[in-house]
């Protein structure tokens, strides 16, 4: 039967990938399974191939699925650490590493997004969370710094006008928010201004449109992670 959005704002691969999720989760499709082809999905859920394929990849992501070339996709052997007790989501069970990695991926797409389709209102905002961010460093309040920089990277999601990223952009930001290794020693003036720079930086490419600088500002934030260089 066709996913059901009762506040009729989610998006149909949204729905459809939490579908698939829960079927995994309850042993419907247990691990190695081969998934049903997208047009059998498609038929299954009401909705296009397009909008299949979307949530396939949400779960590919996710690490629920793996997709084999000329083969379909498969239900993926469980590789990840478990998820803390009482969450939730598509992206519960990735490592720090991973919603690094993820992160990085997601937010980069959201910017090119945003440099098509943010609204004068959502560059205020993000001038606005900017100024927050200097207004934390300069009382060396680390952690409401960081909390501001997930809102900050939530804002630019936003913008992007995508839905789907949005959703996955807060729940990564969020989980990452979690993780007490951001709040203990991590921190220092000099990091963080070189931090608030980078931010800057994105904010800025953003407004003037300009793809390389995004994709420089982006890239150059998460590889800078001294997790993501072990």
């Amino acid at each position: 039967m066709p996913p059901q959005s009762p506040s009729g704002r989610r998006r149909k691969p949204e729905l459809v990938a939490e579908q698939l999720l829960e079927k995994i989760r309850v042993g419907d499709l247990p691990v190695g399974e081969r998934l049903p082809s997208e047009r059998e999905l498609a038929g299954e859920y009401g909705v296009s191939r397009n909008a299949v394929r979307e949530a396939l990849a949400v779960l590919q992501l996710s690490g629920h699925v793996e997709t084999r070339l000329g083969d379909g996709s498969y239900v993926a052997e469980p590789e990840r650490i478990l998820p803390e007790e009482g969450d939730a989501g598509l992206t519960a069970a990735l490592n720090i590493k991973e919603l690094l990695q993820a992160r990085e991926a997601l937010e980069l797409a959201s910017a090119l997004m945003a440099i098509r389709k943010a609204t004068r209102s959502d560059l205020l905002k993000m001038d606005a969370l900017v100024a927050e961010m200097e207004e934390h460093l300069e009382q060396e309040d680390y952690e409401e710094y960081l909390r501001t920089t997930m809102d900050l990277h939530r804002a630019v999601a936003a913008a992007s006008r995508t839905p789907l990223l949005v959703s996955l952009v807060t729940e990564l930001t969020t989980r990452h928010q979690n993780h007490e290794w951001l709040l203990h020693g991590q921190y220092t003036p000099t990091i963080g201004a070189y931090s608030l720079d980078v931010h800057k930086a994105l904010v800025q490419a953003i407004r003037d449109k300009d793809v390389v600088s995004v994709y420089e500002a982006t890239t150059q934030h998460y590889h800078d992670y001294p997790v993501l260089q072990r």
